[in-house]
């Protein structure tokens, strides 16, 4: 007898006559029973397979979708994204049973009779996938893709143990510190970017970037405030406190709150909830419109009771503890002017609202610090296009130029070089795409696009045992990340959905 068995396998198997009173009913019994034995185990296993095989190649093709945009930004190219929608997948098993039987007479005594049969039994297995692929090019995620990074998403990523130096160099565009000085206030921007590689006359790259030495000591300086604040998140000197404030959207536009009879009537504070506004009383008793803006702010660990200008306490044992771990911290002032910032708190904000004058921006006394955070595209851009800038840097070594808002001692203490300048946990470019073809440790995903080979992998024994998953880390944060720019596919017209359909 033949059974035909999942994956469309075929078995034969003998089925033994019986006697005369028996043989029928215990051959078709025979038969039906491997029929079904056959349907019963082919199901679980085929679901097994082909949920894991479906899993791999969505995690397969998301990985690779990443890697590529990032090889098309990193050289200048635009990127394209979709979206794998929708997997249906219906299932179709059944089992079919046949069989003869014959039953001869030999003669008049009992038992003399000859009885013959055979019979079949096959299971037929069929799986129809249908795939749906979204192409992301509507107006909605185009504007997911250029809107800065929000502050919620900082905030939670630091709150669920990410490194404080990655969430920086990653998402961070540039922190802007503001001084209150006699004639108002100035601001200085310390830049997320690498100096670009210049050529000088003969051809070669200027090593000494003397093209643009104030974007590069903005660079370096970036770079040791990121390991500064990374081993004060380590050792738990760091801490990250979110607030929501009210931000009107026109603080001359209210209604007067003398008169109970023109406040806003219940209807009106469910219509502005569902528009994720709110209607509050300002400081003259009147109901203004706006919204509730969430600032997460960084302090030192403990924090000092009282006003924030306080000097911080136990700042010498901190600094002691930091370049014990980051001597190059002990070279400059940018151990001592981190910590100085984060006394008076260090904000991830942009301006709160758009009718403030310049000089409403000016603290009043202390310093005014806040990171600018980047859009989606900025971040995979900056990821994609560090490497190559950053191994010029590193590879010439250059003498780094004094921070001009250092005291003039300050700066006459401050000429070192690159790589003394930069510890050694952030001396390593934002993500390395190339040249990693030498690495001991398998690549996560790996693509070639116009003839150059990208793959995210590290190196099996890294400068800094920290970093020994940092292309990784980076790779995931920003996979991660990618995953908000996406629209419910309800949302999209259907000419934008391809279905594929599998034989």
């Amino acid at each position: 007898m033949k059974l035909k068995l999942c994956g469309g396998l075929t078995r034969t198997t003998a089925v033994p006559l019986s006697p005369v009173g028996r043989g029928r009913a215990q051959l078709l019994l025979s038969l039906v029973s491997l029929a079904l034995l056959g349907v019963s185990g082919c199901g679980p296993k085929r679901l097994k397979a082909d949920f894991i095989g479906f899993e791999g190649a969505y995690a397969e093709t998301s990985n690779r979708e990443v890697l590529l945009n990032l090889a098309r930004l990193q050289n200048h190219n635009p990127t394209y994204f979709f979206k794998l929608g929708q997997i249906q997948s219906s299932y179709r098993m059944q089992a079919s049973v046949g069989g003869s039987a014959n039953y001869t007479p030999q003669g008049t005594k009992p038992g003399g009779a000859i009885v013959a049969g055979g019979g079949s039994a096959g299971v037929i297995y069929e799986n129809d996938p249908v795939f749906q692929f979204i192409p992301v090019n509507d107006d909605t995620n185009a504007q997911l893709l250029l809107r800065p990074i929000p502050a919620e998403t900082f905030y939670i990523l630091y709150q669920q143990g990410w490194r404080v130096d990655q969430l920086f160099r990653l998402l961070v565009d540039r922190i802007e510190i503001t001084r209150p000085t006699k004639s108002g206030c100035e601001v200085e921007t310390i830049r997320n970017q690498p100096p670009p590689v210049y050529l000088n006359p003969n051809g070669q790259p200027d090593k000494s970037y003397a093209h643009d030495p104030a974007r590069l000591s903005s660079y370096v300086t970036f770079l040791r405030v990121s390991a500064v604040v990374y081993a004060l998140q380590k050792h738990g000197l760091l801490l990250l406190r979110g607030t929501s404030t009210f931000v009107p959207f026109d603080k001359n536009s209210a209604i007067p709150g003398a008169n109970d009879k023109s406040a806003p009537l219940a209807k009106d504070q469910n219509d502005a909830v569902a528009k994720d506004t709110v209607w509050e009383k300002d400081d003259k008793g009147d109901w203004v419109l706006g919204r509730k803006v969430f600032t997460p702010v960084f302090y030192l660990n403990p924090l000092k009771e009282g006003e924030q200008k306080n000097l911080i306490p136990d700042k010498e044992k901190i600094t002691k503890q930091i370049t014990a771990e980051l001597p190059e911290l002990a070279h400059g002032a940018a151990l001592d002017q981190a910590l100085r910032i984060l006394s008076y708190g260090f904000s991830i904000e942009g301006q709160k609202n758009l009718q403030e004058a310049p000089g409403e921006l000016c603290p009043t006394s202390g310093i005014s610090s806040h990171l600018v955070l980047r859009s989606m595209i900025g971040l995979m851009a900056a990821a994609a296009q560090e490497q190559i800038p950053y191994d010029a840097l590193a590879s010439s070594d250059p003498e780094i130029p004094a921070n001009p808002h250092l005291s003039p001692e300050e700066q006459e203490r401050e000429r070192p070089r690159f790589l003394t300048a930069v510890p050694r946990i952030e001396r390593l470019p934002l993500l390395r795409l190339t040249g990693t073809e030498n690495q001991e440790m398998e690549p996560l995903i790996r693509v070639n696009y116009r003839g150059t080979t990208y793959a995210i992998a590290d190196p099996d024994n890294p400068e800094a045992p920290d970093n020994q998953y940092w292309n990784r880390d980076v790779f995931r944060l920003i996979s991660a990340l990618t995953s908000e720019v996406t629209v419910d596919i309800s949302k999209f017209p259907l000419p934008e959905i391809l279905q594929i359909r599998t034989p």
